[in-house]
Order: structure tokens, then sequence, then C-alpha cells
């Protein structure tokens, strides 16, 4: 997930560093998967823009599928999100 993230970013001129991270096993009727939350360092030209941008990301994760994603809180140098991955 921190690869997909830091890709995206890099167009924005934005990097970033995981600062924590804490996973919970999800699951509904029909998927299973996983509810991560990351709190992450991000530095960069334009940090507001990228996280904007964050939740209609297409962000590629091998064998999952991003269903959700909610930047949480932000600052100029930390952001908290919220990811909902669903195994394929």
């Amino acid at each position: 997930m921190l690869r997909a993230l830091a890709a995206d970013a890099r167009p924005y001129g934005v990097t970033l560093a995981l600062r924590d991270a804490a996973e919970q096993p999800w699951s509904s009727a029909t998927f299973t998967g996983v509810r991560l939350d990351l709190v992450l360092a991000i530095d960069g030209a334009d940090p507001a823009a990228w996280l904007a941008a964050l939740p209609e990301a297409e962000l590629p994760v091998p064998g999952r599928l991003v269903a959700d994603l909610a930047v949480v809180t932000a600052t100029a140098t930390t952001a908290t999100l919220q990811v909902l991955l669903l195994e394929t």
C-alpha cells in the first residue's frame, strides 16, 4: 500500500514516510479484507493538492482492491489515512 501511495504522490512532488500503521480484519457478507489506519509524514511541493485528489486515485495493490480511502486528518507535514483493502 505504501508503494502505491508513494507512486501516486510522486507527480505532485510529494514524498512519504510511514510513521505508524494499524491493521484490523474487515468483512461483509460478500467480501473480506483489512482496514488500515496509516499515519504518514509528508513533504514536498504541494501535499494539499495530492491529499485532495487521493480519495479518487486508482491505487494498484497486488492481490487487493482499494475499496475506500479517506483522509482523516492532514497538516502541512503529516496525514492520517483510513484505507479499506479487499481481497481479490
